[in-house]
């Protein structure tokens, strides 16, 4: 009779589909009154402000009916943004009047530059948190400096052909040292996806440039007069920059928006989370560039007003099209990830953590 070893079936995966569920109208309501408390208090009210519409979307966006959520202190994010200030003020005081001097100050911003990538990425971590657990990050100094300046620097001598390498490794950075709780999200980026990504966007820059050229070819047999544009007819000189300057913000807009979905369709899909979470994002680039495009001539049409219902549709596009695959007892899984830290070290540790978002 032959031996069976009988082993324990293992739990179905289920999909886990994020959900936001808030509105535009809701969100006007805490983007105005920031906007009037901002111009109030000459910008100070903006750390405030950060801190209210994050927590808005943070706590309408659901994964497996529950919510994230966002801590952070504004006094914290108001003093990333004195310092980012500062460094700005410094730089531009020291242009125009030790201009000398200005190569310190790009000596300063390489060695300083990983510290302060470090020390946003460790606050938006540590203040962000799912089912009362905090996520982390644990990326270091030289581990930063390698992939913000030295694969930059790379990428510059080799005419930005190595640059998708770069982009992989500082999105491999930038996963593989976040965690919930006790677990490590790890992704392994392939290359190749990554180098045609960017292939592709050069080929829609040629494309474009062609096409523009082809545009303002067009407007010239029009009727406009080229060989005419001198200081003496600012008119016709303008007409040129708003519709070449015009055109070719379309066209970055595009590419920036093009490569930036691809390139997180393509992180996502190769991170999971402590070996039994797979995540998913099915974003169509063609879908998010009528977003982006759409919500920034609407913005403008309406003079700022539409931004709410803009970063809301934004939202819940990328909300629709991400989703986390794993077993159907993420109670378990929650409760094992559970860190085992005291926290004296987490404050210390946090203490030197700011957003220097402006």
């Amino acid at each position: 009779m032959d031996a069976r070893v009988e082993t324990a079936p293992q739990a179905p995966a289920i999909r886990h589909q994020l959900r936001f569920d808030g509105s535009g109208g809701e969100y006007f309501k805490i983007w105005i009154v920031n906007l009037a408390l901002i111009i109030v208090t000459l910008g100070i009210f903006s750390a405030w402000a950060k801190v209210r519409s994050k927590r808005y979307f943070y706590g309408n966006t659901y994964l497996a009916d529950h919510n994230f959520d966002y801590h952070g202190a504004p006094l914290r994010i108001l003093l990333g943004r004195l310092i980012a200030l500062g460094l700005v003020l410094g730089y531009t005081a020291t242009i125009h009047f030790m201009p000398l001097m200005t190569f310190a100050w790009v000596i300063f911003f390489v060695f300083a530059s990983p510290w302060l990538v470090n020390a946003a990425l460790r606050f938006n971590a540590r203040n962000s948190s799912y089912r009362n657990i905090r996520f982390n990050f644990e990326g270091e100094y030289w581990e930063a400096f390698g992939v913000y300046i030295l694969w930059g620097l790379l990428a510059a001598i080799t005419l930005f052909t190595t640059y998708p390498l770069a982009r992989r490794a500082r999105d491999h950075y930038n996963i593989n040292n976040h965690t919930y709780g006790s677990r490590y999200f790890e992704a392994k980026i392939p290359g190749w996806p990554m180098y045609k990504t960017y292939l592709l966007a050069t080929l829609i820059f040629i494309g474009g440039i062609i096409a523009l050229g082809i545009l303002l070819s067009a407007a010239g047999i029009a009727g406009m007069d080229f060989k005419s544009m001198n200081p003496k007819q600012p008119l016709t000189m303008l007409r040129f920059m708003l519709l070449f300057g015009g055109a070719y913000a379309m066209l970055l807009l595009t590419l920036t928006t093009f490569t930036g979905t691809r390139v997180f369709n393509l992180a996502l899909g190769h991170t999971v989370l402590g070996d039994r979470f797979h995540f998913e994002s099915s974003l169509s680039t063609g879908r998010m560039i009528w977003l982006v495009i759409s919500n920034l001539a609407l913005t403008i049409v309406t003079l700022g007003l539409f931004y709410p219902w803009a970063a809301v549709r934004i939202a819940r596009y990328r909300c629709e099209h991400v989703a986390v695959t794993g077993p159907a007892e993420m109670d378990n899984f929650v409760s094992e990830s559970v860190p085992a830290q005291g926290a004296i070290g987490e404050e210390v540790a946090s203490f030197f953590d700011v957003d220097i978002g402006l």
